[in-house]
C-alpha cells in the first residue's frame, strides 16, 4: 500500500518547473516598483562613499581643534560627520530612486495608452503620429 500511494503521490506533483497556480494555471510574477538592481548599488555606493567622506572631514575638523593629540574627540568628530554625510546622501538616494521608479510607471502607462490607440484604430493612429512628430 506505501508503493502504490507513493506513485499516486508522484502522479500528482506538478511536472513543470513554472509556478503552478489555481487549477494548474501558470502564475507570473507581478510588476514591481522596484528601482534597476544597478541603481541600487549605484545608491549604496554613494553612501558608503559619502560615509568615508565625511568621517574624514569630522576627522580633520576635531583634529585641527584639538592641540595635543586628543584621538577621542577627533574619532568622535569622524563619527559624527560620516552618520551626518551617510545620513544626507541616503535621504537623496532615496528620493532619486523613488522618482526613478515614479517616472518609468509613468512611462509605461504612457506606452499601454499608446498601444491601445494604435490597436483600436491602425490607419488614424499612424497618420496622428506623423502629425504629432512635425
Amino acid at each position: 500500500m506505501s508503493e502504490r500511494g507513493d506513485s499516486e503521490q508522484h502522479d500528482r506533483l506538478p511536472t513543470s518547473s513554472a509556478p503552478a497556480g489555481i487549477g494548474g494555471a501558470v502564475l507570473t510574477p507581478a510588476p514591481t516598483a522596484l528601482p534597476s538592481v544597478i541603481a541600487r548599488v549605484i545608491a549604496f555606493s554613494a553612501i558608503v562613499v559619502s560615509a568615508v567622506c565625511g568621517g574624514l572631514v569630522g576627522y580633520a575638523i576635531s583634529a585641527l581643534e584639538c592641540s595635543r593629540g586628543c584621538v577621542g574627540p577627533s574619532l568622535a568628530g569622524a563619527a559624527i560627520g560620516a552618520l551626518a554625510a551617510a545620513a544626507g546622501v541616503a535621504a537623496i538616494a532615496a528620493l532619486v530612486l523613488r522618482s526613478m521608479s515614479e517616472w518609468a510607471d509613468q512611462a509605461s502607462v504612457t506606452r499601454r495608452r499608446r498601444d491601445r490607440r494604435r490597436r483600436r484604430s491602425p490607419a488614424a493612429s499612424s497618420g496622428d503620429d506623423r502629425a504629432a512628430r512635425q
